[in-house]
């Protein structure tokens, strides 16, 4: 399951729509439930519609080696640099949500013996 971190309605809607397309099993989480995200087999974070401290910890995870893969970001406000961290940390990292970012993540989150990679958050 990809849980799906997001404020955006339209974000949401969008999301739900993609993974169910392509026969995926996606949740939208609100930061409020986001503990449920712990189940998930992927993370997906929209950093621009989350509160600050969400990016700014992601960031430190990514930073210090605590984020081993098993998530995916969009943002436009990201940094070169910050992109840079995110992806050496083994997180895919688009701009903006498609269903290609919906599907990368679904594909990532299976390792090559079809277990599943549990995320680190």
């Amino acid at each position: 399951m990809i849980a799906y971190l997001t404020h955006d309605e339209v974000n949401a809607r969008f999301a739900s729509r993609a993974a169910h397309k392509l026969g995926l099993d996606l949740t939208v989480l609100p930061v409020k439930d986001g503990e449920q995200a712990v189940a998930a087999d992927m993370l997906l974070l929209d950093l621009d519609h989350l509160p600050p401290d969400f990016k700014a910890d992601l960031l430190q995870r990514a930073e210090s080696g605590r984020l081993r893969g098993g998530v995916a970001v969009h943002s436009y406000q990201l940094s070169p640099p910050e992109t840079q961290s995110l992806q050496r940390a083994g997180a895919l990292v688009a701009c903006r949500l498609t269903a290609g970012l919906i599907a990368a993540s679904a594909a990532s989150s299976r390792q090559s013996d079809g277990s599943v990679v549990p995320h680190p958050l």
